[in-house]
Parts: structure tokens; sequence; C-alpha cells
């Protein structure tokens, strides 16, 4: 049989950032990350700075892996926790930054083209 590479920690990580993130206030955190572009890049925020484990199974098991939680251990799920946390702060401080950023150009007179020949 075809053996196929499972990433354990993918499942693990979605599940507690869904779960975090009905934890947290409606209003931003809930509003900012209905985007799916933004659960990634939280999800990408939080696999870049854990150890990430890889199970070989037959290819018909792989989508029976569902939540491997069982696979980590309590320091590891803590740790996993605090990434999440911290990755929504930093993606919200970089959509924050952003706003201001985009806000100030519109805001500026000095950069609309009426005012660039005099």
């Amino acid at each position: 049989m075809a053996q196929t590479i499972v990433n354990l920690a993918v499942p693990l990580v979605t599940e507690k950032i869904e779960e975090i993130l009905n934890a947290y206030p409606c209003h931003p955190h809930q509003q900012t990350f209905t985007s799916p572009n933004l659960r990634q890049k939280l999800t990408a925020y939080v696999l870049s700075r854990m150890p990430t484990l890889y199970l070989a199974v037959d290819a018909m098991e792989a989508y029976a892996v569902r939540s491997p939680s069982s696979c980590y251990t309590a320091a590891q799920h803590s740790q996993i926790d605090r990434l999440i946390h911290q990755g929504i702060e930093h993606i919200l401080q970089q959509s924050e930054t952003w706003t201001e950023h985009r806000c100030a150009e519109q805001s500026d007179p000095n950069l609309t083209p009426s005012h660039w020949f005099g």
C-alpha cells in the first residue's frame, strides 16, 4: 500500500485557532479574522514557530487522522496557545499600522495631483 505523510500540527493549530477566536471579543478580533487570508496568516505564524510532527500512514488512513492533540505534551499545547495569542496581536497590529498608513496617505492634501503642479 502507498504511504503518505501527514502533518499533525495543521489540524491541531486550526482547531485551536477556532476555539481561541470564538472566545475573543467580537470586535475587532473575530471580525478581523473572518477573512480566510488572515486566518491562513495566523496559522502560518503559529506553524513557523512551533515544532511540527509528521506521521507516515497508509493513504486510506490519512483522512482518519482528525485531531492529533494527544501527540503533543501539555507544555506544547500551552506553547501553541501562546503563539496563537501572539499571532493574533501581531496581525492586528500590522493591520492597524497598514490602515493608519493608508488613511494618512489619503488625507495628505500635498499628495493629490492638483497640488503637484502649483
